[in-house]
């Protein structure tokens, strides 16, 4: 049995008894007997827009006016990172509140493949918990994960498929219904993931995938140098990078990225960058229409909106295309929330590190009234939203993947592989933002170096990271 498929077969087997040791509550309860009314809850998700993808973060290059103005309306979360890169893992990851590995869960195939999740885990993910609470339930959008979690499986009253143009009116006639109790919708946009397709159109392919994005490509073609973005600070690869990043360069594979950094000219990156903000301003009206319309309907007072995606894309940082890499453009996220008269507005949370996996499910139950299941690692954001202290946070999130694990703390990233060269990477992300220089190796960071390594074996052990035993470095 070669070394992947002995991965997969571990965690499917641990899977089971990693779901009984940490969920153990039948049923949700009652928060307190004085909970103040529950707000309807909306759930806005993008598929892969890094977190600086918004005007609001100070990026020139793109227009967010939805988001911005989400993000004025309550708290941005500025740290907020996704639990595993790319798609399936973090969604999984995000409707259980687990750890995406303690599923059995490492990339989209295992995802979608799951024969079956360990016992009681679907019957407290997030569709179910809500209608538990006496909500009523929609889902619409993308879902990509396994059939265990799909929506009709899994509490959700009403489910809709389309992801683009149709959504919003969509989510609309749910929320727009007359009803005696509060609702939980979940709206799930396809972009700017459309950006996935962009080599195969640059290569002649018209992908029916991704509609529009041909013609996004020929305006992106048309323009002069100085109406392209310019490349990003940290377009270098850094010298000393782990030769064990997941970088496919199969010409075959949607974005063969390291196929990419080899052949792309600095023209075609700052292309690919200009149709990934078209892209990404695409979502924000779409999610400007579905903003319109629950504040037409008077009900954005009464409303929790919460706004993230489920991972980022690398932005031609690195001379790299889309997700699966531990660093920033692919494992942090957007997160906001607003609540009218509850979360006060307009502010910026740069301090509290978020996991967007392990956070959001007990940030809902609160939200709801109702206890969180026991044993999950994450925790409500409400004190912070609210402006409060919260003492019992952790201060470093984590990250995983089928070949990796990254723990962030408050100034420093430290990713660790199973092989290759430089299979250690720490980072100063006060001193080198743009993730340029690994300091692993360097003398003065030993003791740095020492720390991270101790809380990630820790947090191996406390998570029940069944697979983590190649990451841990004494």
């Amino acid at each position: 049995m070669n070394r992947r498929a002995f991965l997969k077969s571990a965690a499917a087997t641990a899977a089971c008894a990693v779901a009984s040791r940490h969920l153990t509550v039948a049923a949700p309860t009652p928060a307190s007997d004085s909970a103040p009314i529950r707000p309807n809850i909306l759930l806005i998700m993008t598929d892969q827009q890094h977190a600086g993808m918004m005007s609001c973060t100070g990026n020139r290059l793109v227009k967010t006016p939805a988001l911005d103005a989400l993000a004025l309306g309550g708290i941005r979360f500025d740290r907020a990172y996704c639990t595993n890169p790319i798609c399936v893992p973090s969604r999984m990851s995000m409707a259980t509140g687990m750890m995406p590995g303690r599923l059995g869960v490492t990339d989209n195939r295992s995802g979608t493949s799951l024969a079956s999740l360990p016992e009681g885990v679907a019957d407290r993910s997030m569709g179910k918990l809500m209608k538990q609470a006496g909500y009523e339930t929609f889902y619409g959008g993308k879902v990509h994960m396994c059939r265990d979690l799909a929506p009709l499986n899994t509490g959700y009253d009403q489910f809709e498929r389309n992801d683009r143009e149709d959504l919003p009116a969509r989510c609309l006639e749910f929320v727009g219904k007359k009803r005696s109790a509060p609702f939980f919708a979940v709206a799930s946009f396809i972009n700017p993931h459309d950006i996935c397709y962009f080599h195969g159109v640059r290569d002649g392919k018209d992908d029916k995938r991704a509609p529009g994005l041909a013609e996004l490509f020929r305006k992106a073609a048309s323009l002069a140098d100085g109406e392209l973005p310019p490349l990003p600070a940290n377009f270098a690869v850094p010298e000393d990078e782990p030769t064990e990043l997941p970088i496919k360069s199969d010409p075959d594979a949607p974005t063969p990225a390291g196929l990419m950094r080899q052949t792309y000219s600095e023209r075609d990156w700052r292309m690919y960058r200009w149709v990934y903000a078209r892209l990404t301003e695409l979502v924000d009206e779409q999610i400007g229409r579905l903003l319109k319309g629950l504040r037409d309907a008077g009900l954005d007072e009464r409303t929790l909106v919460i706004f993230t995606s489920d991972h980022g894309d690398m932005d031609a940082s690195h001379r790299l295309a889309s997700k699966r890499f531990f660093y920033e453009e692919s494992v942090r996220v957007p997160l906001i929330l607003r609540w009218p008269g509850v979360i006060p507005a307009g502010r910026v949370d740069a301090k509290h590190l978020v996991s967007t996996g392990l956070d959001l499910l007990p940030t809902l139950c609160d939200a709801a009234g109702v206890k969180a299941p026991a044993g999950l690692l994450g925790s409500s954001l409400r004190l912070l939203a609210e402006g409060r202290e919260d003492r019992g946070r952790r201060n470093f999130v984590v990250s995983e993947s089928a070949g990796g694990r990254m723990i962030r703390t408050l100034r420093y990233k430290y990713c660790v592989y199973a092989a290759g060269r430089n299979r250690e990477w720490l980072v100063d992300l006060e001193q080198d933002p743009g993730e340029l220089r690994n300091r692993a190796s360097d003398p003065a960071a030993a003791t740095v170096l020492r720390e991270h390594r101790a809380l990630l074996k820790a947090w191996i052990e406390e998570s029940a990271d069944t697979l983590g035993a190649p990451y841990i470095v004494q």
